[in-house]
């Protein structure tokens, strides 16, 4: 269809005549390649094939570096500092350095087995989280929800959960499971005899 617009004809367009010009795409010419992709490769397999000399000194601050991570983590010294400021935070002590110098203390007791456990959770802790997951007050907690207990607390779970574990019980288990996991941190690191 040709439409008359004074002197001259105007022609219609198609919807791709007008789309095609809308976007112009610009024409790209290829890519200059890569010079290491043309050659035939001789010089890169025998980069690759060379061992890379590291410098005396930076081998040796390496090899300090892995030590120290090495021996922090064997000692779960980390872990160990997280406790310390956990207690601290937790009891809010007027002087600090004392209070810590005194769970140090107790810490070393426990371990060499002559003093009670500098546990986190006193046992009135552990009951009021029990309670919360046993809302009901039937006396019991299901596997799941003890999972989850033990996951609250930070706590490593036994995998040998029933499908219902009793409240009492499950006080008794937080309580040596808390002190197991006190007594391996604080015995980490520690060679045994033969």
């Amino acid at each position: 269809m040709e439409e008359e617009n004074g002197d001259e004809f105007i022609i219609p367009r198609t919807e791709k005549e007008n789309v095609d010009e809308f976007f112009i795409i610009p024409k790209i010419e290829n890519p200059p390649i890569c010079k290491c992709f043309l050659s035939d490769n001789s010089d890169l397999t025998q980069s690759v094939s060379e061992e890379i000399q590291i410098p005396e000194r930076k081998e040796q601050v390496l090899s300090t570096v892995s030590r120290t991570e090495n021996y922090l983590r064997e000692r779960r010294i980390p872990e160990l500092i997280r406790f310390l400021f956990t207690q601290v935070i937790s009891h809010a002590p007027h002087k600090p350095l004392a209070f810590l110098e005194k769970l140090l203390d107790d810490c070393m007791l426990f371990r060499a087995g002559l003093g009670v456990a500098p546990v986190l959770y006193e046992t009135r802790h552990l009951e009021a989280v029990i309670r919360s997951f046993d809302p009901g007050q039937r006396g019991w907690l299901s596997a799941g929800k003890v999972r989850r207990l033990y996951t609250t607390l930070g706590f490593t779970s036994e995998e040998n959960h029933d499908d219902r574990i009793y409240c009492d019980e499950l006080l008794n288990n937080l309580i040596r499971v808390q002190e197991q996991d006190l007594f391996q941190l604080l015995a980490a690191g520690i060679s045994k005899p033969e």
